[in-house]
Order: structure tokens, then sequence, then C-alpha cells
């Protein structure tokens, strides 16, 4: 059976946001909700959106979370999860029955492969730190990936011979001191206020509010990404290497347990 395209514009047309339940708890993983719309794609797939979510969908340098949703009435099998107007939508295979809007529901989401996003984006900020430490100012990223299958932070400028052993110890450093790591909400008037050692502030859009992820002593950058609680839980960072882009310097990364 051929797929028919279905348009973002068409699935979340009349539908309110999302309440994105992972920008205060990036630990939850189960959610009872209300199925509020299921947009079919084929006999077996389609798209279901709820009142919540605990699912992050791809964006914000960070990969889409994956997991199941489902009731008596049917189960699915979300593989992505998008976003589009404030909506959240989560692209599944239907794996028994049929979806109907107005059910109760519940989400589950994979947990290993999320808290390991969790700490390779924390640990993406960390790495911000590291190499603001070396460079010594006037830092700007121009993106950045915090994620498999290889974790990032571009930077504008020349690399100025960044050593990777040293960007290690600093970001190791800042693991083994088990800072507190918290978002904080602030409006555009106090973001230049509360913003501290953040590379991506030049590249921010326009919003009237900015949630920030604070790494006690460390940084504070406007993200909306998952984070660890605590420095410590990112395990072990590894800088594999740093080598030249067109736009400045990239640093690949890696977190290992322990």
């Amino acid at each position: 059976m051929r797929h028919r395209l279905v348009s973002l514009e068409r699935i979340v047309e009349g539908l309110p946001q999302t309440n994105k339940l992972f920008l205060t708890d990036s630990y939850q993983r189960e959610l009872e909700t209300s199925l509020l719309k299921y947009v079919p794609e084929s006999r077996k797939t389609g798209y279901l959106v709820t009142s919540e979510t605990i699912m992050h969908p791809r964006g914000g340098a960070q990969p889409s979370d994956s997991g199941t949703i489902g009731c008596d009435l049917f189960t699915a099998r979300v593989k992505k999860v998008l976003e589009h107007s404030g909506v959240v939508i989560h692209y599944g295979e239907i794996l028994k029955g049929s979806p109907e809007p107005g059910s109760q529901v519940r989400m589950s989401i994979d947990w290993d492969a999320r808290y390991r996003v969790m700490r390779l984006h924390t640990a993406g900020h960390i790495v911000d730190y590291a190499v603001l430490m070396e460079v010594g100012g006037g830092l700007l990223s121009s993106k950045a990936f915090h994620g498999p299958p290889e974790s990032f932070v571009e930077y504008m400028g020349r690399m100025q011979n960044l050593s990777p052993s040293e960007l290690e110890r600093i970001s190791n450093e800042v693991v083994r001191q088990a800072r507190r790591v918290y978002p904080v909400w602030v409006d555009r008037k106090e973001l230049q206020y509360t913003v501290r050692g953040a590379p991506n502030v030049a590249r921010l859009p326009e919003l009237q509010t900015y949630r920030i992820i604070v790494i006690d002593g460390v940084n504070a950058i406007p993200c909306g990404g998952t984070h660890v609680a605590e420095t410590s839980e990112v395990g072990r960072i590894v800088v594999k290497e740093v080598r030249p882009v067109e736009s400045g310097f990239r640093v690949v990364y890696d977190v290992l347990d322990g």
C-alpha cells in the first residue's frame, strides 16, 4: 500500500500547543494523557497528537525520542517525534488496533536512549565551558548535535591549537565536582543578565520567554533540551578530536560510563 503524503499543517490544524513535560522534568518515563488526534499515513502508520508529552521532538541540537503510546484499543510504536507550531507530533507504527481520539492513553519512553542523550547534552554544555576556558572569551557556536552517532559542537573562529586532552581534563573536572544542573525561565529583557558563557546567544530566535540550563558555577545557556540533574551523572567525557570545518572548528566528544 502506498503511503499518503500528510502535511504537518493539516495534522496540527485546530489543535492547542502541546504541554511539554520534559521541559520541567527530564526523568519522567511514563505518562497518562489523552489522544487528541490521529492522522493515518498508511494502513499501519500514522501521526498521533496528545494533550501532553514526555517525548522530545528532534530539534534543539538533540535527536528525537522514541517509545510507545497505547491503551486497550491500540498500541503504537513511536519511531520519531516532530514539532510544528508548538504542537508535538508522534509518528509511528500501529502494532495492533486502531487509535481513537478522545481515548486515554499511556505513553512510555525508551529510557536508555533518552538518558544517554541527557548525558550527552549536558556534556556538550560542559565542553562549551572547557573551550571557553581555553580560548579566553568571545566564543560563538555555529551548530551542535548532542546524540548518536556523533556528538559535537562547532565554533566560529580559528582552532588556536586546542588540545583534545586539555579540553577533556577541564570537562571531567566539572563532572567530578558533581555540580547541580537545572532549568530557569527568564523573559527577553532579563536574558542578557542571566546567560553566562553561552556561545549560542547570537543564533537565538526572538522569544518572549527563554529556558536557560544552569550548571552551577560553570555556565547558563539558553536550551530546550533534556539534561541530567548533576554533572556526576554524565560519566567520563572523551574529547575524540578537534578538527577544522568551513565556519571554524568542530569538537567531537562522547560520554563513557564511570
